[in-house]
């Protein structure tokens, strides 16, 4: 039985032999899925639009451009109407917030690198008096990450409430309502489009307002902790790697944009097709029309399938780059930019043990993060 069991013990030869074997295998995966993914995208769509949507080849693209920019800063000024509304204050409470949580992850950071140092070095004093700060500073911590919550579920309500009433107030004024449902068919899910869609926008303004700015605070914070410990150079380069791995996912991603608006009018067609289903239900039933009802129903909800089935092969196989570029491939930049000091005659190196491993472990950390 042992020597059965002794088989499946590895070295670590045998272990970078597995891990590589695994990672060409993960390789030529996506390379599969990706190729797949674009014979996909080649193929015509077969089926007829049921909504009054045409294809048209000089469509416009969908992409981040001036228009947009214009677009959304016309949508801002609606949903921020001055610097004294709640609006305002919710964003200025999300701003506080977002810095004290990265001031509290920095003291994270380095209350575990002295409790972990405490331990190697057997410290129980040490070990008792950080671990005790630790447990001190839990409400606090718990405060600020709740409050941050609540400050982001209050900016997305007040934007969707402001948002809500602009549009409304557009859509009941005369006779708008009764044009788009009958002289205009340009806009043909008025109801989701109120609605749903209101939502998510106000979702993405909100979490994009949250993911630029807790971003640019981190950076600014780690940029001037690295800097006063292991010099300049670290995050210059780790800035330098971020540029260009940003800008090479950024054109990667594009198209997402696409993919995320075609969803949305797919999404709209099928509310559509169901509220057109309800809205002449007995006209549908006095001429037996439940058969050609029912394949327009399949047909929209089958587009809208294949249709979400493409967005997440793309976001496998986006997945597949972004993690190597942005999270292992990064680590290992930090790691290598982190040891740099460590590794030539500086100042950093002629320090004793205890001292070089709490400020490389404090580094490190900082610039995985």
């Amino acid at each position: 039985m042992a020597q059965g069991l002794s088989k499946f013990s590895f070295g670590k030869q045998n272990d970078t032999k597995i891990f590589c074997l695994l990672s060409s295998a993960s390789l030529l995966f996506w390379l599969n899925s990706a190729l797949r993914l674009n014979s996909r995208s080649k193929l015509k769509n077969k089926v007829q639009l049921v909504v009054g949507q045409e294809n048209n080849a000089n469509k416009n693209k969908i992409q981040v451009d001036g228009k947009f920019f214009r677009s959304l800063r016309r949508l801002l000024r609606i949903l921020v109407p001055g610097p004294c509304s709640k609006e305002s204050g919710y964003m200025l409470l999300v701003a506080l917030m977002l810095i004290l949580r990265s001031i509290c992850d920095i003291w994270m950071i380095n209350n575990g690198t002295l409790i972990e140092s405490a331990i190697i070095s057997k410290n129980r004093a040490n070990f008792l008096g950080h671990l005790s700060d630790l447990f001190l500073s839990m409400p606090a911590l718990s405060m600020v990450n709740n409050l941050l919550k609540y400050g982001l579920s209050s900016l997305k309500l007040r934007f969707r409430a402001r948002l809500s009433s602009h549009l409304y107030a557009n859509y009941l004024k005369g006779f708008t309502y009764y044009k788009m449902s009958n002289l205009d068919n340009r806009i043909s899910n008025a109801d989701q489009l109120l609605t749903q869609d209101v939502d998510k926008f106000c979702d993405s303004v909100v979490d994009l307002y949250s993911n630029i700015s807790k971003p640019i605070l981190d950076i600014a914070i780690y940029v001037q902790k690295l800097t006063q410990t292991i010099g300049a150079q670290a995050p210059a380069v780790m800035m330098a790697y971020l540029v260009l791995s940003g800008s090479i996912l950024t054109r990667l991603r594009r198209p997402m944009s696409r993919l995320t608006a075609e969803e949305q009018r797919l999404e709209g067609e099928l509310r559509y097709v169901n509220s057109r289903l309800i809205t002449n239900s007995e006209e549908i039933a006095f001429y037996n029309g439940n058969r050609r009802e029912k394949i327009t129903v399949d047909s929209a909800f089958s587009r809208l399938v294949e249709h979400l089935q493409s967005v997440i092969n793309f976001r496998f196989t986006m997945g597949f780059v972004d993690n190597i570029v942005a999270k292992y491939l990064a680590t290992c930049v930090g790691f290598c930019v982190v040891s740099y000091p460590y590794l030539i005659d500086s100042s950093l190196s002629q320090g004793d043990h205890r001292h070089r491993m709490e400020v490389s472990e404090a580094s490190c950390k900082m610039s995985a993060r």
